[in-house]
C-alpha cells in the first residue's frame, strides 16, 4: 500500500486505489485535462469534483 495525503482534505489515500465510481472518474478526467493534479487528490475529492462537473459543465458531461 502506497499512501499519499490528498491535496485538498489532507486525509491519507491509497495510490493504488481504483477510482470505479462514475463520479470519481469524472473528476479524474478533470484532474488529468484541466487542472494537471491527478495523483494528488482522493477519491473522495474527485467524485466531489466529478459530480460537481457532471451537473454544472456541459462542455465536458453535457448532452
Amino acid at each position: 500500500m502506497q499512501l499519499k495525503s490528498c491535496r485538498f482534505c489532507n486525509k491519507d489515500y491509497d495510490l493504488q486505489q481504483p477510482f470505479d465510481e462514475p463520479a470519481q472518474q469524472a473528476g479524474l478526467i478533470l484532474a488529468e485535462e484541466e487542472y494537471g493534479d491527478a495523483g494528488e487528490i482522493c477519491g473522495d475529492c474527485l467524485a466531489s469534483r466529478g459530480r460537481l462537473a457532471m451537473m454544472y459543465r456541459s462542455d465536458y458531461f453535457g448532452d
